[in-house]
């Protein structure tokens, strides 16, 4: 019943996003939107790769976070592969702990792990992912007085309070983490608590993650609006929207990230057009630039291994 409700609440989120975002595109004309994509220069898409490729490689160190956690070491390129393609696939797929969680069987289990371990790793890698998502959200409100347009952004309210709300959830964690007894038994199965310093090490590469898959977005935003994309601002309603797209159990949080930025960044009716060609380079180069290769990467894999080629 409850995944039910989830999925009903996701339909609804995305409704309303696809709605926003065509009334939008309506409003600026598809050909000039179009013409505005096409005309976004290659030092710009350049630089935003270069960030994305960045933003890749702390992925990446989620898993090998998570292997030390569970205490296993597996070659390199394994790592590399299962969660560059893990990642590419759950992040235009959605249900990325299905999604994902299927891509490191395939590659984690023919190294060693065991099927218990990989979901072990699956849940930790989870539980950083919301952790930087958390501790990211806190500090982009926390720098957002700082920006003098913020006194008259008409969300400040609710900005702050959910703010407060997430520091409390963090305390609670460090309570738990830093307790003599750091294990809970759930339904039978003891759960060991990461150290202190593993954990700052989760809450450090979580940060990390967003920070430059921002920037991956930022470039865009800026080439397209100039400086009218206040850094921290854009961080502030980045962070927003990202996060409820993702939870929104929307594939990518695709139509929920775009609508939700659109409808939070404070805009004239000129940059309209500039902010969804940003939004649409964006997608393109971070979503589904990535998950082209990891599939074609997989189909390859998959053809050698029936060849009885080396992969």
């Amino acid at each position: 019943m409850l995944d039910k409700i989830v999925q009903w609440i996701g339909l609804a989120f995305f409704g309303i996003a696809v709605w926003l975002i065509a009334k939008e595109v309506h409003h600026v004309g598809a050909d000039y939107l179009g013409r505005l994509i096409l005309e976004t220069p290659a030092w710009v898409i350049g630089l935003a790769l270069v960030f994305m490729v960045a933003d890749y490689g702390a992925l990446i160190g989620y898993d090998g976070l998570a292997l030390a956690y569970i205490g296993r070491s597996v070659p390199r390129r394994t790592v590399v592969e299962a969660a560059g393609i893990g990642f590419a696939v759950s992040n235009t797929a959605g249900h990325a702990y299905l999604a994902g969680g299927s891509i490191r069987y395939l590659f984690y289990v023919p190294a060693g792990l065991t099927k218990a371990q990989v979901v072990t790793l699956i849940a930790f890698e989870s539980l950083t992912i919301l952790m930087g998502m958390a501790l990211a959200y806190v500090i982009a409100v926390s720098l957002a007085p700082f920006e003098a347009v913020l006194g008259q952004y008409p969300h400040v309210g609710w900005l702050y309070g959910s703010a407060v709300a997430v520091v409390v959830g963090i305390a609670a964690y460090w309570v738990f983490i830093i307790r003599p007894k750091r294990s809970v038994s759930i339904g039978g199965q003891v759960i060991r608590a990461p150290s202190p310093r593993m954990t700052i090490g989760q809450f450090g590469l979580g940060v990390l993650d967003n920070i430059l898959v921002f920037l991956c977005f930022y470039v865009l935003l800026r080439y397209h609006v100039g400086a009218g994309a206040s850094l921290i601002l854009s961080f502030v309603v980045f962070i927003i929207a990202q996060t409820i797209g993702l939870t929104s159990q929307v594939p990518g949080g695709i139509g929920v990230f775009e609508g939700l930025f659109l409808l939070l960044f404070p805009h004239t009716t000129d940059q309209k057009g500039a902010i969804l060609a940003s939004l649409a380079v964006f997608r393109a180069l971070y979503f589904f630039l990535p998950f082209i290769l990891a599939s074609a990467y997989l189909g390859m894999r998959g053809l050698n291994r029936r060849q009885g080629r080396p992969r």
